[in-house]
């Protein structure tokens, strides 16, 4: 459990915040409501006073957070691997067996079809697990779990929704806290591992990432521990089969079973474990219309709580799970104060009436100076993970539907467990944005009355009209940029492609005339068994990105296209032997477009091959480019980032880039990676075996400008992966004549210009 000293600061600013907040709104009742237009007044404070008790409900989750250390699990525990399915694609299904498969703690895999398909029964011999059917339906997911339940002999039980793959440690690091009896389950966080879904925000320059579920997951779901409130979020979670037989089962009450599930376990003393460490990865909905359904699901189960099992009066909670999990219900209400907010602006500029009476400059002045403190205090308490914008715009996204959740829940109609779609994309219609335009056309109308008011003296209120046309162009602009997002064509492929660099020789035939015209180097010239000669291309590049279908490849020479290239992928310890086709190019603006990305599409691959490829891409691919991606830096170094950009020169000369690097070191096998960055003092680089601090390197680094020698020794390592994956920084301690040229052009720096500058850099 993380020191409750280091939370202090978080827990002072959460305390003032909620004072300032609260100061705010007694100073509204007593001095702001406008009489004159009693209804439009009201209802925007109900507004502030809904966000009031939501911001609450969200500090007191994030009050403080635990980070617990997984105790090592005993041997000979029974562990069944439950994988409900229901007509998802067997391809996505395929990858979920392999990762469950491949856990190294002895389990049984099932396979549980509400679908009852015979191909799958087919498919499950072949893989090697077993399969579980049922003719009817009834309960949906919670029913088929339960049918399960009633067929296997585990004591602990292992659910994976069918399209998230685990990692092989996953059993390893979940079923040791199940030494303490009174631990019903253990949840771990949900990833995603298709990043060019609408749901993620990635700035690649800065090796930045923001998905909407973090905060959730990476922030409340910790600090929910803390407060024994943890929930079962539906998949990627352990359960002690006799806590389930112990309640009847899971809940059939609701289509949201999880959590509905959760309550009734703690109601009867049991008690839920967050392990906050990615464990596997799944796949996000890819448009807006199946993240919608999603959204419907999940709020019209959870808030359906408010009638049947309400949290706040459910006997067995103690205060503070009463309290977290009625925040988790309250959430999904946020629909009608969203919508008050939206529209009130226009409301402002049709009506000549306003919320706020008096408005002028010195509420304005308050209301800003308050608006500030909020926003400061909720990024500041939300540890790295609050993006304000970003929330905002799943705001605008989602109210329509929390508020068809609500009503749907109010007058008691029927709901029904409808299964999200993966993997597909749909494409987006108006009646999929209908809420959002109407609401953009709303904003932009009313800045163009107001704006019309104001040049021909139908209003002389300046400060009134002008307060309400920069509110309404800020929620269009909104609404705006929700749907070009959503609406942006974000899938190239139908299947999406693992980003991260690793080592890849290629050898391609090619025609004389243009070996003799295009080629630089890594040419041979041949003759074949008919006499005639052919030049052949042999050269080490990068592969870009990856799937079971193709591959971005990048090379120092250009290629012909619809040419069969052969490949060997170096996928760490094992090296994958294969055929492509090139498809397209894409010439790269990096070093002087001397580096060239090529299509290429796989051919002739064996099952082996695929499944090696997928474990390669969710065990090694998938969790660097989270660790390069997902590093939060404290909000001091954010603040002062300008500052710290000066001060630290190693980082204005370092030159992000990924080359292919050969490695011999004495007492260590040959090792052929990537590079993650260079620069004139050293490099870095990601392994896949434990390299000592202080080993000598000999190194030949592949690049656009010939071939670079050099020397180095290994000066820091971190084990960024548990006995996978070491991150490996190195130092140069000699470099030949023509390679510091090389060097120079790579990182743009000339080593020779200043010889007390190059002394510098090299101590860094």
């Amino acid at each position: 459990m993380i020191k409750k000293t280091s939370q202090l600061k978080y827990q002072i600013v959460i305390i003032l915040t909620l004072c300032i907040y609260l100061y705010y709104l007694i100073y509204r009742l007593c001095y702001t409501i406008n009489p004159h237009s009693l209804l439009l007044s009201i209802s925007f404070y109900y507004a502030e006073v809904h966000g009031f008790i939501a911001l609450f409900l969200f500090f007191f989750q994030i009050w403080n957070p635990t980070n617990r250390k997984a105790p090592p699990p005993p041997p000979g525990m029974l562990v069944d691997v439950y994988i409900p399915t229901y007509n998802e694609d067997i391809s996505i299904l395929r990858k979920t067996v392999l990762g469950c498969m491949n856990m190294r703690y002895p389990h049984k895999t099932y396979i549980l079809d509400d679908g009852n398909r015979p191909e799958l029964a087919k498919a499950s011999v072949k893989w090697g697990c077993e399969y579980i059917a049922r003719c009817e339906r009834s309960h949906a997911k919670a029913g088929n779990l339960n049918h399960a339940l009633q067929l296997t002999q585990g004591e602990f039980i292992v659910i994976f929704d069918a399209d998230f793959v685990p990692q092989p440690d996953f059993l390893d690091k979940t079923l040791g806290y199940f030494s303490d009896e009174k631990i019903a389950f253990v949840q771990t966080p949900h990833s995603y591992y298709n990043v060019d879904s609408f749901q993620f925000k990635i700035k690649k320059e800065k090796e930045k990432s923001w998905n909407e579920q973090d905060i959730f997951y990476r922030l409340m779901m910790p600090c929910r521990d803390y407060w024994n409130s943890t929930f079962f979020a539906g998949t990627a979670a352990v359960f002690w089969k006799k806590a389930l037989d112990d309640i009847g089962g899971f809940a059939t009450g609701t289509i949201t079973e999880d959590l509905h599930t959760t309550m009734l376990l703690y109601k009867r003393g049991w008690k839920g474990i967050y392990h906050n460490e990615i464990l596997s990865n799944g796949l996000a909905a890819k448009d807006l219309k199946n993240y919608h359904i999603q959204k419907l699901r999940w709020a019209e189960g959870n808030i359906s709580l408010l009638f049947n099992n309400n949290p706040l009066f459910m006997r067995g909670l103690s205060f503070s799970q009463r309290i977290c999990f009625f925040a988790i219900i309250f959430g999904w209400l946020i629909g009608f104060p969203k919508l008050i907010y939206f529209i009130t602006p226009p409301i402002m500029i049709l009506t000549g009436s306003y919320p706020i009476a008096p408005f002028d400059i010195a509420f304005i002045w308050r209301y800003v100076m308050f608006l500030a403190v909020i926003i400061f205090g909720f990024k500041f308490a939300c540890r790295g993970y609050g993006r304000v914008r970003y929330d905002e715009c799943y705001n605008m996204m989602n109210f329509f539907i929390l508020i068809k959740a609500a009503f749907r829940n109010l007058f008691r109609l029927k709901s029904s467990f409808i299964v999200t779609q993966k993997g597909l994309h749909e494409a987006i219609g108006m009646y999929d944005i209908m809420p959002q335009s109407l609401l953009c056309l709303i904003c932009f109308a009313g800045v163009a009355w107001g704006g019309f008011k104001l040049s021909y003296g139908i209003s002389a209120d300046f400060l009134g009209i002008g307060t309400a046309i920069f509110w309404s162009f800020i929620n269009g602009f909104l609404a705006l940029f929700v749907m070009e997002s959503v609406t942006r064509p974000h899938y190239k492929r139908k299947d999406f492609r693992f980003i991260g660099g690793f080592p890849v020789q290629y050898s391609i035939r090619i025609d004389p005339e243009f070996a003799t015209s295009a080629v630089t180097g890594n040419l041979v010239i041949r003759r074949d068994s008919g006499g005639e000669w052919f030049g052949s291309v042999i050269g080490l590049g990068v592969g870009k990105d990856i799937n079971e279908h193709g591959i971005s490849l990048i090379t120092f020479t250009p290629l012909p296209f619809d040419k069969k290239v052969f490949l060997s992928l170096y996928l760490d310890q094992k090296v994958l032997q294969c055929k492509a086709t090139i498809l397209y190019m894409l010439h790269s603006n990096t070093l002087h477009g001397k580096m060239f990305v090529y299509g290429a599409k796989f051919e002739g691959l064996s099952e082996d091959d695929i499944d090696l490829i997928n474990m390669y891409c969710f065990n090694t691919i998938l969790p660097r480019f989270r660790y390069k991606f997902s590093k939060k830096p404290s909000l001091f170094l954010t603040m002062s980032s300008k500052f710290w950009k000066r001060v630290q020169f190693r980082r204005d000369i370092r030159k992000r880039i990924t080359l292919p690097l050969i490695i011999n070191a004495t007492g260590y096998s040959p090792l052929t990676v990537v590079t993650n960055d260079i620069s004139i003092a050293g490099l870095s680089f990601i392994s896949y075996f434990l390299l000592e601090s202080g080993v000598i390197l000999d190194m030949e680094i592949f690049t656009p400008f010939g071939t670079l020698n050099a020397k180095g020794i290994v000066k820091h390592v971190r084990e960024i992966m548990t006995g996978h994956s070491y991150f490996v920084r190195v130092k140069f301690i000699q470099t030949p004549e023509c390679s510091e040229d090389i060097l120079s052009n790579i990182t743009g720096k000339k080593l020779k210009q200043n010889h007390i500058q190059r002394e510098t850099y090299a101590k860094v």
